[in-house]
């Protein structure tokens, strides 16, 4: 009995996979209503989903279906996404309200609740004429935290989520906590105390945990004196400790440093700030 489910698991697991393939392959790229957030596996509650407008006008969701690999449901007659707004799709309207208090979105049902698998499944959007709008296979998920997407420009990439970052595990009605934002006023380096003697503290924050970092040191005369970090994922914020020394572990001059932080989008493009700190080991007072 044990080997024929595990069979039926396996079966399941290839045929997931190849209908996510398919998806993926057909995928409507221009779509501008897309999946955003999924609660697959809530605590208590209900399971939910969030659709985000990427266009700035209304679009009427009348006959339209929100699906997971086994079952269809229905959007009802009159339901709207306004432009640059959320809706909530849930299985139980009442329930998520009452999850979430302060929830300030239209919620929205299904004629027909497609239930997320808590252990993966595929959710496939598509619009009045059946066209496929956007899709999504997800992995096993973590209890109570919803998974997000990262950049609303991407459609159809896999690798464009992550499990929310937010202390309450989910973002409902609101942007979300693993963004991307191409705002480069939100790429920030502080530097803590400087001028430092001993050791500095390096913080940085970017727009998105999934960029990839480099984090530098270089002199006066442009000459990089210390690799701090080298390509690694970034996180949405961390600390690096700096000790005054360059890479071969020798402590370097007293003077002025510049701190360079340069990360990397999965598409290749590059941002980078930097911030000036004073290394004052060894100059008398």
């Amino acid at each position: 009995m044990d080997r024929i489910q595990n069979l039926k698991n396996k079966m399941y697991s290839v045929i997931s996979a190849l209908f996510c393939c398919t998806i993926l392959l057909t995928i409507k790229v221009s779509a501008q209503v897309v999946i955003n957030e999924v609660m697959a596996r809530p605590t208590d509650g209900t399971e939910w989903v969030e659709l985000y407008n990427r266009s700035p006008d209304a679009v009427h969701l009348s006959g339209w279906t929100l699906s997971d690999l086994r079952t269809t449901g229905q959007f009802e007659t009159g339901a709207v996404i306004d432009g640059g707004g959320y809706v909530i799709v849930a299985q139980d309207a009442n329930a998520i309200g009452l999850q979430y208090p302060g929830l300030d979105v239209p919620i929205l049902s299904l004629t027909r609740w497609p239930r997320l698998n808590n252990g993966g499944d595929g959710l496939i959007l598509r619009d009045a004429t059946a066209t496929l709008v956007d899709s999504i296979f997800y992995p096993a998920q973590a209890t109570a935290i919803s998974l997000e997407r990262i950049d609303l420009t991407v459609v159809g990439d896999q690798n464009n989520w992550l499990d929310s970052q937010d202390p309450q595990g989910a973002t409902p009605g609101t942007a979300n906590s693993v963004r991307f934002n191409n705002d480069v006023a939100e790429l920030s380096v502080v530097v803590e105390p400087n001028p430092f003697v001993d050791q500095v503290a390096i913080t940085y924050r970017v727009p998105s945990p999934r960029l990839h970092a480099n984090l530098w040191v270089f002199d006066r005369t442009g000459r990089r004196v210390a690799s701090l970090l080298r390509s690694i994922e970034s996180g949405s914020q961390r600390v690096v400790n700096w000790d005054g020394s360059n890479d071969n572990g020798q402590v370097l001059k007293p003077g002025i440093y510049v701190i360079y932080l340069e990360v990397s989008t999965p598409e290749g493009e590059l941002f980078h700030t930097r911030k000036s700190v004073v290394l004052a080991k060894g100059i008398s007072e």
